[in-house]
């Protein structure tokens, strides 16, 4: 147990270093396997950082306490989803592009550290520039992924790009149809949706 949070700790400690675009937190983790899957805490933790963004609207609706923590883990689980399905993309990819030596769990952790940004997601509930913040966080992660991609992979780059491109609009769609899939579910469990309201 000591090992799993000294792991995610240190995955967390890389995540920062890619999103500042350094070469080193990818070629790490890429050599480092079991980082990688710790490396899935960052999207969770962005999650539920997109989420406590909006937690003056869960207190103006007196949202009780477990409420509140399953509406964050929900959020946190929709990334996680979107990271997953994002890393089963890519690797079917690079299979007919035959680059297969990347594993499943590499990708996946590349993935998860270059949602790095998203940490960031707590903010983009600012009445001004929220919206305008949310779209550069978008921007920022997705060439923070590309980049991690082309240190793990390693060209060719329209590869590159094809599993970064590709990936983004399959995790994008997890992200925006994600509460409405589960709306049913949200409503007997009358939890918060990711979007901020109640249901």
């Amino acid at each position: 147990m000591l090992s799993l949070f000294s792991d995610i700790a240190q995955a967390l400690g890389l995540a920062i270093d890619a999103a500042l675009l350094k070469r080193a937190a990818f070629a790490y983790l890429a050599s480092h396997p079991s980082i990688a899957l710790a490396a899935l805490a960052v999207p969770l933790i962005a999650g539920a950082s997109e989420m406590l963004g909006k937690a003056y609207v869960l207190a103006a609706q007196k949202v009780g306490h477990w409420r509140l923590i399953a509406s964050l883990a929900l959020t946190g689980l929709v990334y996680l989803l979107g990271v997953v399905i994002w890393g089963i993309s890519a690797h079917f990819l690079l299979g007919l592009g035959s680059h297969l030596a990347v594993s499943e769990t590499v990708l996946a952790g590349t993935i998860a550290l270059g949602y790095a940004p998203r940490l960031l997601s707590v903010l983009t509930v600012a009445p001004y520039y929220g919206e305008f913040l949310d779209r550069a966080l978008d921007a920022w992660t997705f060439v923070c992924i590309g980049w991690g991609f082309w240190v793990v992979i390693g060209g060719p780059i329209i590869l590159v790009i094809l599993c970064a491109g590709a990936g983004w609009l399959v995790s994008a769609g997890v992200r925006h149809f994600g509460g409405r899939m589960s709306e049913p579910l949200l409503r007997r469990l009358r939890l918060v949706t990711p979007g901020g309201g109640h249901v």
